[in-house]
């Protein structure tokens, strides 16, 4: 053979194999870095498995109803499965921190009030700060725009919002009312609404419904949306005196506005919005808002808000987070002026 005939050595496998790990593992590092970095590279797969919508409130309560109302339609435009799970108590906290404290991926959700009530509750009750809207609960949509409702046993001797005035000034002892807890929009809407009629109102907190001591006439009064009492007042269970806002309400058309029952100027509504911890990315956050749009604009769901006496309010994130802000300042203005000054650094 020629001399120059010869071939080199084949390349040898070896080197591969002894590579391929060291390799392997800087591609898995590098993209678990731009994970950390680019929060969207891992929202693309969102979400991964089902999504839980935790409530603060025993079931029949508004965030209950809503929230239960819109999971099963948001479930097929999220491809995974959407169940409500009730944690009650301490005013709605129990459920705000344990979602404000869950991973910021969008699994985990509160439904709860769009003033932030649940969330501020802790302060008033224990004097200790609250969570921060916005930092450690962020709103992605509204549920709904409610309607409040004065309402009474149904036997009650009270038949106007003016009787039940001139009867608990006439009482003995103050007229009982129920809300789940010091400062929440049941306790400060009931609070207002004696101290308008001129009579005094004791608060009773309740962890769980209050429904049936309201039935059985062991509560004189109290001040809830029309998503847990239109019901009761459809059946004859309870009496509606009077609906807080400025227009009647189409569930229950014979019941006065506050404000047709002489009180100038006294309205409110309330609202139940969906929140996810603080640090979700912008594309979960986009994802949420998006299906929770979509269900609330679905014929069967337009139809049980219509029978709840309650308004769907499909919102972007930018509409979204300019009403919680307005909202919220509105609550803590009332809250302030029924609770006393001590109440006021609500705020983070």
């Amino acid at each position: 053979m020629h001399r120059h005939a010869r071939t080199r050595p084949p390349f040898r496998a070896p080197f591969r194999t002894t590579c391929r790990a060291p390799v392997t593992a800087l591609v898995a590092a590098l993209a678990a870095a731009a994970a950390i970095h680019c929060p969207d590279v891992g929202a693309r797969s969102f979400p991964s498995r089902p999504v839980k919508i935790v409530i603060g409130f025993p079931p029949g309560s508004a965030p209950d109803v809503v929230a239960r109302t819109v999971a099963e339609t948001m479930a097929p435009d999220l491809g995974q499965p959407v169940v409500v799970e009730n944690r009650t108590g301490a005013g709605g906290t129990i459920a705000t921190t344990a979602v404000a404290t869950a991973p910021a991926d969008g699994h985990t959700l509160n439904a709860s009030g769009c003033s932030g009530d649940s969330i501020v509750h802790a302060f008033v009750s224990q004097g200790r700060p609250p969570l921060g809207l916005f930092k450690d609960l962020t709103p992605v949509g509204r549920l709904m725009r409610d309607h409040w409702l004065v309402v009474v046993p149904a036997d009650s001797p009270a038949a106007s919002l003016q009787q039940l005035g001139a009867q608990g000034r006439a009482a003995a002892e103050p007229l009982a009312f129920p809300s789940p807890g010091d400062g929440t929009t049941p306790h400060l809407q009931a609070a207002r609404l004696a101290r308008t009629l001129g009579f005094k109102g004791l608060h009773v907190a309740y962890k769980d419904s209050p429904v049936s001591d309201l039935v059985g006439g062991r509560l004189a009064y109290a001040v809830y949306g029309s998503v847990s009492m239109a019901p009761l007042v459809k059946s004859g269970r309870l009496k509606a005196l009077a609906v807080l806002s400025t227009d009647r309400l189409p569930a229950l058309p014979d019941v006065p506005t506050a404000i047709e029952a002489g009180l100038a100027g006294y309205a409110f509504n309330g609202g139940i919005c969906l929140w996810t911890p603080g640090g979700t990315p912008d594309a979960v956050q986009a994802r949420l808002n998006d299906a929770l749009n979509a269900a609330l604009r679905r014929p069967e769901v337009l139809a049980r808000f219509a029978g709840l006496g309650a308004d769907p309010v499909p919102s972007d994130l930018e509409a979204t987070r300019r009403y919680v802000s307005a909202f919220a300042a509105e609550s803590d203005m009332l809250r302030t002026d029924v609770l006393g000054t001590a109440a006021a650094p609500l705020r983070p």
